[in-house]
């Protein structure tokens, strides 16, 4: 009986359908070495970034997730966005950029407070840092990316780069490499790009 075999079709359907999604994701984590000109902190308002640079402006943004839905976004409560259209947007609370400009290995992301490998720039300035959230198999963790200016690669986060992109600076990289106990570590991350912003503004004033 033909109907008889409804669910084992139906199971097999699904299943194909879940391997092709996690194909899908592997691949959006790769690293990639895409350079695009970032929107500059002065941009008002909400609005997308489109894969070809096209700026979207909306006058709300809001972001969609939940169980069985594809996490979006939702511009002025009618025009759905989906991540693989866009590689930047700005919604009232944050800006956040694709993974598609991101240099990383590191893949299970997760939506939290962004679309699913976004990273938010959490401070600009002459120095970029960005950060997004990713599940490393046990829980939750934040990995950051750094970024001189708006000219240039977004590129992951490791000690040895960050000293190099503050190596101009005496007192940013005095204070990194201080024996300084900072908890957690992403704090002194942090505030070593903040002083060394601050010098570079101090420099041009």
């Amino acid at each position: 009986n033909p109907m008889k075999n409804l669910p084992a079709i139906a199971a097999l359907i699904s299943a194909t359908i879940l391997i092709s999604s996690c194909t899908v994701s592997k691949n959006a984590a790769e690293p990639q070495q895409t350079t695009f000109k970032p929107v500059t902190e002065t941009s008002a308002g909400c609005f997308v970034q489109l894969n070809d640079g096209t700026i979207r402006q909306f006058t709300t943004l809001k972001l969609v997730t939940g169980i069985l839905t594809t996490p979006h976004l939702v511009g002025d409560g009618k025009a759905v966005i989906y991540s693989k259209d866009i590689i930047a947007y700005q919604d009232a609370r944050q800006y956040a950029v694709s993974a598609k400009v991101l240099t990383s290995k590191k893949s299970g992301s997760v939506s939290v407070e962004t679309l699913p490998g976004f990273a938010v720039r959490v401070l600009s300035g002459k120095l970029n840092v960005y950060c997004r959230k990713y599940y490393n198999g046990t829980n939750t963790s934040d990995e950051y990316f750094l970024q001189n200016g708006n000219d240039g690669y977004i590129v992951a986060y490791s000690k040895e780069v960050l000293k190099n992109m503050l190596k101009d600076d005496i007192n940013a990289s005095a204070f990194l490499n201080s024996k300084t106990k900072v908890s957690p570590r992403s704090k002194k991350i942090l505030t070593a790009v903040e002083i060394y912003n601050k010098g570079q503004m101090m420099t041009k004033n």
